[in-house]
């Protein structure tokens, strides 16, 4: 049994969203991978990213941690740095965003190539934006976008346009947010990519909404979940969960808007979403501080 060919019936199966029979793969390869050094990062970090997906973050940092050590002791700088940016995006889904921002600030020392690097701006861009810096965060997403065509990457390009679009959102720009969420949607159909393309639409439904087209949003916004839900992807239902409570809030139907933002409450509990359950817990008028 060749692990490449495992490795290759994996990323195939991942694409087309088997999930558990790309892990089984995966696994099979990193059993297989022997003193490959590159073959077991890389194995490890693709697992780190499913289970991530999967809201399953010890799983997935303990997996990451490994893909960035392996990488390091044999002098892998590429796929090193590629592990600290699935080692950050675990602490970015809890909020940790001190624990995120140096390991995607040593990726610039380890790479020099444009996707990679592209993919330490996106994530540094995304933080500066939760964090409020609107300057800081447009300046990494464009240079990230920059960085992605030169690499020829239009799954990047779609990550950064939406980010862009989300950075916009977030500072009450509507209208441009929308134009950007459109473009992250175009992106995400060109890279055939299922799940970005969910996050595309759900980020365009709470534009959408930001302009009054609530109904739009809540069809938009439930079509996202419906893959969410499908996926096992807790920590996107949860967003999409309590966007739906907002839009029915909106509306001025309060009870249908609390059953949403309790729903998801329960899930960003069990998982360990922080950020989320604040948010939630403030909707719901749970938190005295």
């Amino acid at each position: 049994m060749d692990p490449y060919d495992e490795l290759d019936a994996a990323v195939i199966l991942e694409r087309e969203g088997n999930v558990d029979d790309a892990l089984a793969h995966y696994r099979t390869a990193e059993s297989l991978a022997g003193a490959d050094a590159w073959l077991l990062s890389e194995v490890l970090r693709r697992q780190a990213y499913l289970h991530h997906a999967r809201s399953e973050w010890e799983l997935s940092l303990d997996l990451a941690r490994r893909a960035a050590s392996t990488a390091e002791n044999a002098q892998l700088s590429d796929q090193q740095a590629e592990a600290l940016i699935a080692v950050a995006w675990v602490h970015v889904a809890r909020g940790a965003y001190e624990d995120a921002v140096p390991q995607l600030e040593k990726v610039a020392s380890l790479t020099e190539d444009h996707r990679i690097t592209g993919l330490a701006l996106h994530n540094l861009g995304a933080i500066a934006a939760e964090r409020g810096n609107w300057e800081l965060s447009r300046a990494h997403f464009m240079e990230s976008v920059k960085r992605f065509q030169a690499a020829g990457y239009q799954r990047g390009v779609a990550f950064a346009h939406n980010n862009y679009g989300r950075a916009a959102l977030d500072h009450g720009n509507y209208v441009l947010a929308v134009d950007l969420l459109q473009q992250a949607v175009s992106s995400a159909k060109k890279a055939a990519d299922a799940d970005l393309l969910a996050l595309a639409t759900m980020n365009v439904a709470e534009a959408l909404a930001g302009t009054g087209e609530l109904t739009r949003a809540e069809t938009m916004a439930k079509v996202a979940l419906q893959h969410f839900t499908s996926a096992g992807n807790g920590w996107r239902r949860v967003e999409c969960e309590r966007l739906l409570g907002d839009l029915e809030l909106r509306s001025e139907r309060r009870n249908e808007a609390r059953v949403w933002w309790e729903s998801a409450l329960e899930t960003a509990r069990t998982i360990g979403a922080q950020l989320e359950v604040v948010k939630l817990e403030e909707r719901l008028g749970l938190r005295r501080d």
